[in-house]
């Protein structure tokens, strides 16, 4: 096999044995890409984003129960283009 093929990548070790892994951008989480062949502007992140994710994973630290938009924020590495400002109570 040649050095630039494109064969799908099945490891035996790892916990992935036979099974194959899905690439993900990690721009917009869109699967079968990486960020830089990525089509969609790369998302913004300013202060008020990470405000939201500190205070996110404080709460979470706290054992405090998220709600499951709040943890989807958190496991989002970037920000949506159209944001919203999320309040958190801790």
């Amino acid at each position: 096999m040649s050095a630039g093929s494109s064969r799908p990548f099945a490891s035996g070790s790892g916990g992935t044995s036979g099974r194959q892994r899905v690439i993900m951008c990690s721009n917009c989480k869109g699967k079968g890409h990486m960020a830089k062949k990525c089509t969609k502007p790369k998302r913004k992140r300013d202060a008020e984003w990470f405000k939201d994710k500190v205070l996110l994973v404080q709460a979470q630290a706290n054992e405090k129960v998220l709600q499951e938009e709040e943890l989807d924020f958190l496991a989002d590495p970037g920000m949506a283009e159209s944001s919203t400002n999320q309040t958190v109570v801790t």
